[in-house]
């Protein structure tokens, strides 16, 4: 189990023995190692990191890096020289993932290994077979957690954002979402309004309040307004912490019938926030 919902299964390759270092398999005596790690941080974004010049970069050569086909699903395998105290080591490197993280089985072996050797080691990182449980992985790359949700559900998990539903309304117009970004060359102020009046014509939104509060103790500020959607007014409350070009933000929207005890239950809920 590399993480909540995420459970991976892994073939040894013949004299390998499990380690208590990581998750993966180790040959000591042929200086080699096999191990499989999530990286939080979605599949293709991942890919990425892995052109020439990056590698380069950690004084690793690139030698191929092709797409194969393993357990009805695409991965990529990326194969690099390095070398590490006079000895060039070879690496491999099969990478597959979905929106929300990467799995990595990483093998490395001196380039001096037998063809027999490289070959138990392929069939090792090949036999790789990963099960999810989106339910588990709510917050799996995620730069915040939440302990508990009182008087919210959590309804879905869509990328970057984790969208929720007061558990007192039945008519599916209420939604709260916590999401996370990065936006550059703005103040929070700027990025506040944008963020609110985003996709809702001037004339329908009015701003009533703008006042500075805190996010796990981080600084943040809380903007409300009402906001009319197809003949409707509704209530919002956004509360927005920005720093380093990075954004947290936290918006809720509920009909203006239902407002009276919005803020009570924003305050509860996010005395079960934090950040990772």
């Amino acid at each position: 189990m590399l993480s909540d919902g995420l459970h991976v299964r892994l073939t040894p390759a013949s004299g390998f023995t499990l380690t208590p270092e990581h998750y993966g398999f180790v040959q000591a005596e042929s200086f080699s190692r096999i191990k499989v790690y999530e990286v939080e941080v979605p599949y293709q974004e991942y890919l990425l990191g892995f052109s020439q010049e990056s590698l380069a970069q950690q004084k690793m050569q690139l030698i191929k890096n092709k797409a194969v086909q393993l357990q009805n699903a695409v991965c990529n395998l990326i194969s690099v020289k390095q070398a590490i105290a006079g000895t060039v080591f070879d690496k491999e490197m099969l990478i597959c993932g979905d929106e929300l993280s990467s799995v990595v089985v990483e093998a490395s072996y001196p380039e001096s290994a037998t063809t027999a050797h490289k070959q138990a080691i392929y069939h090792s990182i090949t036999s790789l077979s990963v099960k999810t449980d989106k339910q588990l992985r709510l917050f799996t790359g995620l730069p915040f957690e939440l302990t508990d949700t009182p008087d919210y559900k959590i309804t879905t998990r869509f990328r970057n954002s984790l969208v929720m539903q007061p558990l007192s309304d039945s008519s599916g117009k209420s939604t709260l979402v916590i999401s996370h970004g990065v936006s550059e060359g703005t103040t929070t102020q700027q990025l506040a309004a944008h963020l609110i009046k985003k996709d809702t014509s001037p004339e329908d939104i009015k701003i009533l309040t703008n006042e500075q509060t805190a996010l796990n103790n981080i600084p943040a500020l809380a903007t409300t307004a009402h906001v009319n959607i197809e003949g409707d007014t509704y209530y919002m409350k956004q509360i927005l912490s920005y720093q380093n070009d990075r954004f947290l933000l936290v918006q809720t929207r509920v009909p203006i019938a239902t407002k009276a005890n919005t803020n009570k239950m924003i305050e509860k809920l996010l005395s079960n926030f934090s950040f990772k």
